[in-house]
């Protein structure tokens, strides 16, 4: 883990040290983890400015970030528990090498940016409050992968420019499987159970070993707060990742839920393999974020 310290001095007291982690998740020995990190570097008109340009004082203090600096430190994001459910579902719901790449790291590539400011949780799926000036719109990444320190530590790397149409405080960013954060494709619901729902009509692509249909992406149902994995489906059935009882998992806690209603309308999000929520950055019309993300996997597990 890499730390920062900041001295305060106080009369007649001494000085105080402030450490500050900077990267992700510490590791005990013998377990993986996944270290993260996010920069942000803002541009306005056709430049790159300095951190105290967009931030206020004590935003930058508090999260120890240089001023004079153009790229912005946030420090770790955080790899939510549907994104580590998608990875581990991998082994059954990936298509073959000829057919869809449903990856989970592959299809995590889309930016998008929001306002909300409570503090990321594991249990996050969505961006809490979506930008109105142009961070709704998620933006593909650049990806690229770094194995030029050693092969035993890989860092998986995506790079995408945020465009801002309007003045705006961004305060959270997220990592999106899709470019469309929320569909309502066959809703409502015409019966559910356990492990499956099952849509109005016949609106979706039925998935197989070469077809993604609604692989990787999650169903929200409408009334009853609880959330489910779509493993696979055919053109109106969807069925769930589940734990040998229920495919449904509460939104707040994401521990077994209930089975929601047989009429309840629903919505289709991709996963959020992470979410960062920071001190503000404010923009204003014509400014862009260029956000870098970097997940590195350490080995030893």
């Amino acid at each position: 883990m890499k730390t920062k310290t900041k001295m305060l001095r106080f009369p007649k007291v001494g000085r105080i040290g402030l450490i500050h982690e900077r990267s992700g998740l510490g590791s005990a020995n013998g377990l993986m983890n996944f270290d993260t990190n996010l920069h942000a570097e803002v541009t306005r008109d056709g430049k790159p400015v300095q951190a105290k340009e967009v931030m206020s004082r004590w935003s930058r203090f508090w999260n120890n970030i240089d001023g004079r600096s153009t790229s912005i430190d946030l420090g770790s994001g955080l790899v939510t528990n549907i994104g580590v459910a998608a990875l581990a579902n991998e082994a059954i719901t990936l298509a073959s090498p000829s057919g869809a790449r449903i990856n989970t790291l592959f299809l995590a590539n889309y930016h998008a940016s929001g306002t909300g400011a409570s503090a990321a949780a594991a249990t996050d799926f969505k961006i809490q409050t979506i930008s109105a000036n142009g961070g709704q719109t998620p933006v593909a990444g650049a990806q690229t992968i770094d194995t030029t320190s050693t092969i035993a530590v890989p860092k998986y790397k995506t790079v995408a420019t945020i465009s801002y149409t309007g003045t705006e405080a961004v305060t959270e960013w997220g990592l999106f499987t899709n470019g469309t954060l929320s569909t309502t494709t066959g809703t409502p619901f015409t019966t559910t159970s356990a492990t499956t729902f099952t849509a109005t009509g016949t609106p979706f692509t039925a998935s197989s070993s070469t077809v993604q249909g609604l692989q990787q992406q999650i169903v929200i149902a409408g009334t009853t707060t609880v959330l489910g994995l779509i493993s696979s489906n055919t053109t109106s059935v969807g069925t769930l990742f589940n734990n040998g009882t229920t495919g449904w998992f509460t939104q707040a806690a994401q521990t077994a839920g209930a089975t929601p209603g047989t009429t309840e309308a629903y919505s289709l999000r991709p996963i959020m393999w992470d979410h960062k929520v920071f001190s503000a950055i404010n923009v204003v019309n014509g400014d862009s974020i260029q956000f870098t993300y970097t997940l590195t996997i350490n080995s030893g597990g």
